[in-house]
């Protein structure tokens, strides 16, 4: 054993459980020792800073500069099997993936804690985000929501439902020459329309190719059948939506799920539209959670609006379920 990792352990014992949380992998000064980002000199000047000021390994390897917080937060999550993934271009645009101890985080999980209390998740769920007008960020939601569920254990499957507006970022990319439209039509099978993101236990159904007829293909019961296909095989669907005051596909969808959430954006949403959203999603004999309060005030992007995860949605800091 070299010196720094006697070090180390002798660190550890004087520090675990003191959280009253065990780790299930290695400490993460092994991980960043054997990765090469910490030499045995710095892994010396961590535990002097640790004596010192009584500080965490990560805590004083970020004092000293040796690391930065995102990436000690990585190393936790690895070592308590926690799914996160690094910046990359596709999660990139999504805090819940690669920074679980931000506000925008936490946001996301508060949603859905809520969705579960509402729910019996004891068999799998289909739950439609929705919105009025398009800007209110449910695309990002939504996508965040399945990378919660995911994180959660649940064996996820994001569905953009939205074949109406074309979309080229992040975990949506309606590009794609395979997705829900040719399924729907029966040019492709489910199994070969799923897309396995880098992440846990998530898989994407695309929008595919933009349809001429998305109502009728969304008409009962073809998209009942494909969410109950789906089902067989995982824990809870998310489905991303068109704007429900715009286009009938809201409410074919509403009553084919299990149940709706309706996204607003704090100084954006009106009212009477949430009402009106209300009235279509239960007139169409549709399931209503809630109403999910977006209070970020980013600039919206360029192209449809719900189109882009990343940059206008980043401050993203407080979602709220109201029934």
């Amino acid at each position: 054993m070299t010196p720094a990792k006697e070090l180390l352990s002798r660190l550890d014992a004087r520090t675990s459980g003191a959280d009253g949380l065990e780790p299930t992998a290695g400490r993460i000064g092994d991980h960043f020792l054997q990765s090469g980002r910490l030499s045995e000199a710095d892994i010396q000047r961590i535990a002097r800073k640790q004596e010192e000021s009584r500080l965490r390994f990560g805590d004083a390897a970020v004092a000293l500069g040796l690391l930065d917080t995102g990436e000690v937060e990585q190393a936790l999550a690895q070592q308590y099997h926690y799914p996160t993934a690094a910046l990359d271009a596709v999660l990139a645009g999504y805090p819940v993936a690669h920074a679980p101890h931000s506000p925008e985080a936490e946001a996301i999980r508060h949603l859905r804690t809520q969705i579960i209390l509402k729910l019996d998740m004891t068999q799998a769920r289909s739950i439609a985000l929705m919105s009025p007008l398009g800007g209110e960020g449910k695309a990002y939601v939504a996508a965040s929501l399945a990378l919660a569920f995911a994180q959660n254990g649940q064996r996820t499957l994001l569905v953009n439902a939205d074949l109406r507006h074309a979309q080229h970022s992040g975990l949506l990319d309606s590009q794609r020459p395979q997705g829900l439209s040719s399924v729907l039509a029966g040019r492709h099978s489910l199994a070969q329309s799923l897309i396995t993101p880098n992440f846990a236990r998530l898989r994407v159904l695309d929008a595919g190719p933009l349809p001429p007829n998305p109502t009728e293909l969304l008409l009962a019961p073809a998209l009942n059948n494909v969410l109950a296909q789906a089902a067989e095989h995982f824990d809870i669907l998310i489905l991303n939506t068109p704007p429900a005051l715009q286009y009938p596909d809201a409410q074919l969808i509403a009553r084919q799920v299990d149940a709706c959430v309706i996204v607003t954006r704090q100084h954006q949403t009106l009212i009477r539209d949430v009402r009106r959203s209300q009235h279509l999603i239960l007139s169409a004999g549709g399931r209503l959670l809630g109403t999910a309060l977006n209070t970020s005030a980013g600039k919206k992007p360029a192209g449809p609006a719900d189109a882009r995860p990343a940059g206008w949605l980043h401050r993203l800091r407080r979602v709220l379920l109201r029934g």
